[in-house]
């Protein structure tokens, strides 16, 4: 009975077909869609109440256009090349593709499949489940829109609405998108998976969530495989100790390196400190970075910001409170207490001492100092004082017109104390040498001329209030009247006062 029920489906479908075949009009009028064929059935029957589909049962298999369409039962409305299908349904699209449900509506005119419970789209290694799905079979584009999740190897990805590609192995996913990895996931708006290179790509605002950081962006990609990203567009990699931001990063998970490009900044908010750059180079394994191109690391103060910039610097964490900064090339020191250029620089804030070489220069409020070796001694909240080492001259202009009156003291070494941006004390030591213009009744008695081996200066606004010597020495004091003024200058004299940085326009000038 069987046998003779199926040799009748076949017969049917071979009558059903060449008659479609003879009855087709010339190649100039275009061609009608082909119609599903029914290739097995382990039943056939009409159904008129039902527009005389054709009902089939049993291990049904019918083929449209290279889709083979599996299920266990089948109505076939031949009028609206439309079929309607339920238990076990199976799509295969060559060695590819296969679609799995348990209730499927397809129009062969637009060849797409409304599918139904528990879909589910394999192909090689990635699997595609959701509630209800759409298949275009012409262009093997399978879409959702009430959720689903695609399992490609180590990476789950989960959205509300999603486009898988067969031709082009790769899918858009939009709304609560997330991708979960063993070692992090990714939450965006928009995102797009090219399955071949395992490459995800950001089309909104994303999130990368680890355990010791995240990464955000609104734009850019991150190759899965190769742990391999780069972001733009509001881009920021944080971790533990810092916070590093560009116009576009470039992250290898695997080496915990990140790169930032154009308008760079690094925030340590341990430390309350900013470097900024061109560009940055940062591992996270050692907490430390490379900065160039107009670099400039910024420590906040209480009431004031301090700087250094360089052509370039080198950022280090200490530890979780402490770091190291050194500075190479043009270094120039913005701050309201002191500014300073020199070749290079460094800074530790262990012991708070911002170190200068080679042919460095200091200023304080009307106030020089040079030498070979110098540095400043930098506070949490402000800068406490300085030391000149080697040659130090330290040069003060006095007279509130601004004239050609200088205070000037030299020795081995000067110790300065400051007291807001005004040099409160200074301390000589070694070959000291002073010439100072005192004052009585406000008024200049004339130059002081004093050598000794050591001396200790207080200032009060920036005038000598008092002086200590050793050994005691009154020194020579020359009337105003006697004193060539301009030329009352000791070796090294170099008043450049105007070329200090004064504001953060001058960290990097054009020149």
């Amino acid at each position: 009975m069987y046998r003779c029920l199926k040799h009748t489906v076949w017969l049917s479908v071979w009558l059903s077909s060449n008659c479609f075949l003879y009855a087709q009009k010339p190649a100039d009028v275009p061609k009608k869609p082909a119609l599903i064929r029914i290739k097995q059935a382990e039943s056939l029957s009409y159904d008129e109440l039902k527009n005389n589909a054709r009902v089939l049962k049993g291990n049904v298999i019918c083929e449209h256009e290279g889709a083979l369409l599996h299920c266990d039962t089948a109505y076939i409305y031949e009028k609206e090349n439309r079929m309607l299908a339920s238990g076990h349904i199976l799509i295969t699209q060559g060695d590819s593709i296969r679609v799995t449900a348990e209730k499927l509506v397809y129009d062969g005119k637009s060849k797409m499949a409304s599918l139904q419970n528990n879909v589910k789209c394999v192909e090689k290694d990635m699997v595609l489940t959701t509630p209800s799905m759409f298949f275009d079979i012409a262009h093997s584009v399978a879409s959702y829109y009430n959720g689903g999740t695609i399992v490609n190897q180590k990476n789950t990805l989960v959205s509300k609405h999603g486009h898988y590609y067969s031709s082009g192995k790769e899918a858009c996913f939009n709304l609560d998108v997330v991708l979960t990895n063993p070692d992090y996931t990714m939450n965006s708006d928009t995102l797009k998976y090219r399955i071949p290179t395992k490459t995800v790509y950001f089309l909104g605002p994303s999130i990368i969530k680890a355990k010791n950081d995240y990464i955000y962006c609104e734009n850019g990609w991150y190759d899965t495989g190769k742990e391999i990203s780069r972001f733009s567009k509001n881009a920021v990699l944080v971790t533990a100790q810092q916070q590093l931001r560009g116009d576009s990063l470039v992250y290898d998970r695997n080496n915990k390196t990140g790169y930032a490009y154009n308008r760079v900044t690094m925030i340590d908010t341990a430390q309350k400190s900013i470097v900024f750059g061109n560009k940055a180079e940062y591992r996270e394994k050692s907490n430390e970075a490379w900065i160039t191109g107009k670099a400039i690391y910024a420590r906040i103060m209480d009431t004031d910001t301090f700087f250094l910039a360089a052509e370039k610097l080198y950022h280090k964490d200490l530890d979780s409170v402490n770091n190291l900064v050194l500075a190479y090339h043009k270094v120039r020191v913005l701050n309201k207490q002191i500014q300073a250029k020199a070749d290079s620089a460094s800074f530790n804030s262990k012991d708070s001492l911002l170190h200068f070489f080679y042919s460095p220069m200091l200023w304080t409020k009307f106030s020089q100092a040079g030498a070979k070796n110098m540095n400043a001694t930098i506070g949490k909240n402000s800068v406490r004082g300085f030391k000149l080492e080697g040659q130090a001259l330290l040069i003060q202009q006095v007279d509130s017109l601004r004239t050609d009156k200088y205070n000037q003291l030299s020795g081995k070494t000067i110790s300065g104390v400051l007291n807001n941006d005004t040099i409160r004390k200074v301390t000589i030591l070694g070959n000291v040498e002073i010439l100072y213009f005192p004052k009585n009744n406000n008024k200049f008695m004339g130059l002081n001329s004093t050598s000794c081996n050591e001396a200790v200066l207080w200032f009060k606004n920036s005038e000598v209030e008092r002086v200590a010597l050793k050994p005691k020495t009154s020194g020579d004091l020359k009337p105003l009247k006697g004193v060539d003024v301009p030329n009352a200058r000791l070796k090294g004299f170099n008043w450049q006062y105007n070329n200090r940085p004064k504001n953060k326009s001058d960290l990097h000038p054009s020149d």
